[in-house]
């Protein structure tokens, strides 16, 4: 089965005084920008039916705010474990997916989500990789599609079709 990976990078946040980094929310710029995410991906096609989203205010902010677009509200989970998580711990998220779902959508952290897309990519799209590479700013989606199972994602398992920093 055909399945599509969209990895999104929380919107620009902000740095109040006092707030531990788990509860910052988005700044101006990030609340402006998240929602041309959502925008982006329905214009693309690429409507999530699962979004597994960070617990960080941050994240959740920035699913919220892109999922304004969706016809429909995907299933959310919201995880700890996504949470300033490494490659592996987002890959084994990821793996844990059911397989009714075809797209999945999971708002997290750098440098783990820049390093994710580039753990999974294989070598069939060379200038997004090296877009990827590159930098990763904030409210970047990198959407990643492969044949198989989740559980069985591994690493340059999957080709990276798309690379956006959708900005408002």
């Amino acid at each position: 089965m055909r399945h599509t990976l969209i990895l999104l990078r929380h919107a620009k946040s902000d740095w109040p005084d006092g707030v531990a980094d788990h509860d910052r929310p988005l700044n101006k710029r990030g609340r402006g920008d998240a929602p041309h995410t959502g925008t982006w991906l329905v214009a693309e096609g690429r409507v999530p039916d699962r979004a597994a989203v960070s617990t960080a205010v941050r994240t959740r902010q920035t699913y919220a705010l892109a999922a304004e677009a969706f016809a429909a509200e995907p299933e959310v989970v919201f995880l700890d474990e996504l949470y300033g998580a490494s490659p592996g711990e987002m890959l084994e998220v990821i793996r844990a997916t059911p397989e009714s779902v075809t797209t999945l959508l999971v708002v997290s952290h750098n440098p783990g989500t820049q390093h994710l897309a580039l753990v999974l990519a294989d070598d069939t799209n060379p200038e997004l990789a090296g877009k990827v590479q590159a930098g990763y700013p904030t409210n970047t989606a990198t959407v990643l599609e492969f044949d198989g199972e989740w559980a069985g994602l591994d690493p340059e398992g999957a080709s990276i079709v798309a690379v956006e920093s959708p900005r408002g």
